[in-house]
């Protein structure tokens, strides 16, 4: 029987620790896991604008650690300074989106090959646990639960492939992408698809088959022209987006 996921209403803000250095940069990172949730989720679409004073305020914290959160997801790319407006959620290209797709597709290949080579039989226990989570969700349509524990289940093969570059550059580049994904979960019968797919990975990883794991996970996560055609619809006149 399928477990029903706990509830992912977001953690408090963790209080101050001793020494003020410490405490910055402690809250600065649970600012920005904050933020990154928020922006992946999708309650920060790309271009808006995220207010620090705002942002403080709501969670109950100064100014200072959501400056610092602010300036470590710009480093990332998931947001942008812009003169006289601060903060703002990334938007990128078309052109910049197709590539950056391309090489999500590569990332979950090889990772996918790579875990079903070195995944334990604990991490493949929790890979089909990862697996029956999205099924709960998406056989009741909830999208947002279903984009949460879609996120869980690739983090999950990551980690399987136990190459820190790897996990580190994959999980970067997801959260960058996060947001145009949303789009992709709108479509009618999209989460079933999705769902589809997965088990198909989730067998082949099980099976330790990893040539299988890396085509259907490249597959799985390629650009294809339905999705680009509804990013190109939703973000705006597509020739700005290939200007140089």
């Amino acid at each position: 029987m399928t477990r029903t996921p706990s509830s992912t209403q977001q953690p408090p803000i963790p209080p101050f620790q001793r020494g003020k250095k410490n405490k910055s940069r402690t809250l600065a990172d649970s600012v920005r896991i904050r933020l990154t949730e928020e922006i992946v989720t999708g309650a920060h679409p790309p271009g808006s604008r995220l207010d620090e004073t705002g942002i403080a305020a709501r969670l109950n914290v100064s100014r200072t650690p959501v400056r610092e959160a602010l300036r470590q997801l710009a480093s990332s790319g998931l947001v942008e300074w812009r003169p006289r407006q601060g903060a703002t959620v990334a938007r990128i290209s078309l052109q910049e989106m197709v590539s950056l797709f391309e090489m999500m597709a590569e990332f979950e290949g090889v990772a996918g090959r790579l875990a079903a080579r070195r995944m334990s039989d604990q991490e493949r226990e929790t890979l089909t646990e990862k697996y029956k989570t999205c099924e709960f969700y998406a056989r009741r349509g909830d999208r947002e639960n279903y984009h949460l524990a879609n996120n869980a289940f690739h983090v999950t093969i990551y980690e399987g492939s136990h190459n820190h570059y790897l996990i580190a550059h994959a999980s970067s580049l997801y959260e960058r992408l996060a947001p145009y994904r949303l789009y992709e979960l709108n479509r009618a019968g999209e989460l079933m698809r999705m769902h589809d797919e997965h088990g198909r990975i989730t067998e082949a990883i099980v099976q330790r088959d990893g040539e299988l794991a890396y085509r259907l996970l490249k597959e799985h996560t390629s650009l294809d022209s339905d999705l680009l055609g509804d990013l190109m619809a939703t973000l705006g006149d597509s020739r700005a987006s290939f200007s140089t």
